[in-house]
C-alpha cells in the first residue's frame, strides 16, 4: 500500500508564511516554501508502504511578538490498523478561528477548532482508516 495525501493550507492571516527548511521534516519537496497572507495552497505528497509523516514549520513574517505554526500529519499502518494524526500548533499565541480537518478516518471531515488542554489542535484515530485523503490546515478565520 502506498500513501497519497492532498494537503491544503488556508492562510487567513495578515502574515506571509515562510517555511523553516532547517527544522521541518519529511516534506519530500512537495510543501510550498511560502504561503502569502490571505491565500491558500493545495498540493500532494506520496510516501512508501508504511509511513507518511511530514512536519512543516512556517514562520509568520512580521508577527509581533514572533509566532510560527507547526503543521503535522502522520499516517502509518496497513488494513485495519492505519493510524492517522493531524495537528496544528503555534509557537506563540493561538490564532483564533484556526481549525484542522482530514478525510482519512471514518469520522473524517469534521473540523477541529477548539484547542486541547495543551493549547493546540489535534485529530488522532487508530483503526480501519485510509492511506489516501485530504488534510486541511486553516490558520486564522
Amino acid at each position: 500500500m502506498s500513501f497519497n495525501e492532498t494537503f491544503v493550507i488556508n492562510n487567513n492571516t495578515d502574515y506571509e508564511l515562510v517555511l523553516d527548511t532547517v527544522n521541518s521534516q519529511n516534506l519530500d519537496g512537495a510543501w510550498p516554501t511560502s504561503v502569502p497572507a490571505n491565500s491558500n495552497r493545495s498540493f500532494q505528497q506520496s510516501a512508501s508502504l508504511l509511513d507518511l509523516n511530514p512536519t512543516a514549520i512556517y514562520q509568520m513574517q512580521g508577527a509581533n511578538p514572533a509566532n510560527s505554526a507547526t503543521l503535522h500529519f502522520y499516517c502509518a499502518g496497513v488494513g485495519l490498523t492505519v493510524q492517522v494524526t493531524v495537528s496544528l500548533k503555534y509557537s506563540g499565541t493561538f490564532i483564533a478561528g484556526s481549525w484542522i480537518s482530514e478525510t482519512n478516518t471514518q469520522n473524517g471531515g469534521t473540523p477541529t477548532s477548539t484547542p486541547n488542554k495543551d493549547g493546540y489542535l489535534e485529530i488522532s484515530d487508530f483503526g480501519n482508516n485510509s492511506s489516501r485523503g485530504t488534510a486541511t490546515f486553516t490558520l486564522g478565520s
